[in-house]
């Protein structure tokens, strides 16, 4: 279970970075007053370590092909992507933008709210975004007030780790399938690697027209298999595709213009969703090979 040490990793991070801007934030901050910068390295710091808690748990064959598997970021701000890629060493890695990283968590924040006072911010954020986001654009956070609410939204944590290991597990699962060979994998990393260059990218974009969508009812279902047997549970993803299926038919019915790169590989959210619903259903009740 990583359900503690991941915490006290989120907590204690904003806890030190916190720490040190003493005077500069509000002594009752919340986080999503937290300076952007220092909310993205905390979210880095609990990519790092979720990625980590998967491949700990991949067999033995699999933790020899991938050795060195890591987890880069993509600095673009303005579109939510992921995608399995290879770095240019030839190192198997999961790219993650941070416009990714902070959808997650605007997302898991509005789970945790609806969860609480039995609103529908999902769907509200999802047309806000599909609305009023200029394609681009660092991506639009809640407006003010939007998290507002009678009572605390006090299970977010908790669903925002839950998005975020399937996010990483779902691109984890086509590197272990073999659906991306890299050339050289090596277990030593060079400094800088987490930081994903704009040739990087390129290439991975251009990838991946070839690795999407294939086998994509098989890969979510490995993926969410993962998520559960890290003893995370399927809301947190449940919420993410719930926030894209809103984001599919903004674009069916009103013709919004935003979308994202994560959308584009990974259509059919309702699809997905229920699919997703239907593993985790046969989990509870019976144990599924890994």
């Amino acid at each position: 279970m990583l359900r503690s040490p991941l915490r006290f990793l989120l907590v204690f991070a904003f806890s030190i970075l916190s720490a040190a801007m003493v005077g500069a934030l509000p002594s009752r901050a919340h986080a999503d007053e937290i300076a952007p910068e220092l909310e993205t390295l905390a979210l880095h710091q609990t990519a790092h370590a979720a990625l980590k808690e998967l491949t700990s748990r991949l067999d033995a064959a699999d933790k020899r092909r991938l050795t060195g598997i890591y987890v880069a970021f993509d600095p673009n701000v303005g579109d939510a992507s992921a995608m399995a890629a290879c770095d240019d060493d030839g190192d198997y890695v999961i790219v993650v933008s941070d416009a990714m990283l902070r959808l997650v968590t605007n997302v898991a924040r509005a789970l945790a709210y609806d969860e609480a006072n039995g609103s529908r911010r999902i769907d509200e954020y999802a047309e806000f975004l599909a609305r009023v986001q200029v394609p681009g654009r660092r991506l639009l956070p809640p407006p003010p007030g939007f998290f507002t609410a009678a009572k605390p939204a006090a299970t977010f944590e908790d669903r925002q780790l839950d998005a975020f290991f399937f996010v990483l597990a779902r691109e984890l699962t086509h590197l272990r399938a073999g659906d991306l060979a890299c050339p050289h994998p090596t277990a030593t990393h060079e400094r800088g690697d987490d930081e994903w260059s704009s040739k990087e990218q390129a290439l991975a974009t251009e990838t991946s027209r070839s690795l999407y969508p294939g086998r994509a009812t098989e890969r979510d279902a490995e993926a969410i298999v993962r998520v559960l047997d890290a003893g995370r549970s399927v809301d947190g993803t449940l919420a993410l595709l719930r926030f894209f299926e809103r984001m599919e038919q903004e674009k069916t019915t009103h013709l919004a213009t935003f979308s994202s790169t994560y959308l584009s590989l990974h259509p059919s959210s309702a699809m997905r969703a229920a699919n997703v619903r239907a593993v985790a259903a046969e989990r509870a009740t019976t144990k599924i090979p890994r």
